[in-house]
């Protein structure tokens, strides 16, 4: 078993060492998921296919895509245009 220690100079055991690591995955993962979730609906993927990646029924991803959706349009990072074609693929085109 090595031996960390944090910035002050502690020993820490390991299993909190495992586990702030799995933490710090557990966000990336986290913070990648609206991008790849647009990314994957975009590019082709159906929303079921997506859906069953995440764990998630329709309804819940279409209730998750219309909040990051929103979120991303606000914070510029989907145009106009990819936020419509993107909710578009979630629910339909509108008409």
């Amino acid at each position: 078993m090595s031996v960390d220690r944090a910035t002050n100079g502690t020993v820490v055991h390991p299993a909190v060492v495992r586990l702030a690591e799995g933490t710090a995955v557990l966000r990336r993962i986290v913070a990648d998921r609206p991008g790849l979730v647009a990314e994957a609906l975009l590019g082709g993927a159906t929303p079921e296919q997506v859906a069953e990646a995440l764990g998630l029924d329709l309804i819940e991803l279409r209730a998750v895509v219309s909040r990051w959706a929103t979120r991303a349009r606000h914070d510029g990072q989907l145009t106009p245009q990819a936020y419509t074609d993107l909710l578009n693929v979630v629910f339909g085109p509108a008409g």
